[in-house]
């Protein structure tokens, strides 16, 4: 479903990814982990067209997208949940959904998505009026998700999912990250800090570093070794 060959990426004059390649296969769960600064918030933003590599590939659905506005690859398929959540604090949880929808022509069709993005996530239903600005930090986060799936994507970017919420509200985004893939087929490349929740819910797993992917395999097998262990999850 998605193939990143050999991708470098500039900030300026910084090496931001130093020819990474990495793999998400159709109706995977894949979970791209590291510290701070490895570049994983860069991967996505390469990968969603928000920045242009200077060198390399990405496939999405066997079409070269690089080089293609961010609108036109969301309209192929693949939705970008940023970290930080971004959204529109100053339009109602509805409005901010329309957004989401904003390609889509089809009002039936809008109206159908929304529904579904209320059925996953109640909570907005009942703040559908509400300002994006007044809900809890979980509440944004149900909402830049239910946002991204207004598209009906085939490919899911989650940028930190987990950032800044509750025990509580960590527990119900990685269960709603399950409920889509398992329940609807949804394909998700997940970046989160939290390594051991990430790899909990992911297939396989890669680990990136300054730039550079320095291991990868089943998401099981990456927990269980050492060097991951004591990096990421906090063990001796």
């Amino acid at each position: 479903m998605l193939e990143v060959q050999g991708v470098h990426t500039y900030y300026g004059q910084i090496h931001a990814l130093k020819g990474i390649d990495l793999t998400v296969g159709e109706g995977e769960v894949v979970a791209l982990i590291g510290g701070n600064g490895a570049g994983k918030t860069t991967t996505l933003r390469t990968l969603s067209g928000m920045l242009r590599p200077k060198v390399g590939n990405v496939t999405l659905a066997g079409k070269n997208i690089v080089g293609m506005p961010a609108h036109d690859i969301t309209a192929l398929g693949m939705s970008h949940v940023p970290e930080g959540r971004r959204i529109f604090g100053q339009l109602t949880v509805r409005e901010n959904l329309d957004i989401g929808a904003y390609r889509v022509t089809d009002r039936k069709l809008t109206a159908s998505r929304m529904e579904e993005v209320f059925q996953l996530f109640p909570r907005l239903k009942e703040r559908e009026s509400q300002l994006g600005g007044t809900l809890s930090g979980g509440e944004q986060q149900m909402l830049a998700i239910g946002r991204a799936l207004m598209v009906d994507p085939k490919v899911l970017l989650l940028d930190e999912p987990s950032m800044g919420l509750s025990p509580k509200f960590v527990e119900t985004i990685f269960d709603i990250v399950q409920r889509l893939n398992k329940e609807r087929g949804t394909t998700i490349l997940l970046v989160e800090q939290n390594a051991s929740m990430a790899l909990s819910v992911a297939q396989r797993a890669y680990v990136l570093q300054t730039g550079e992917i320095r291991l990868s395999g089943d998401a099981a097998d990456i927990a269980r070794d050492e060097s991951v262990r004591k990096a990421y999850l906090g063990e001796e």
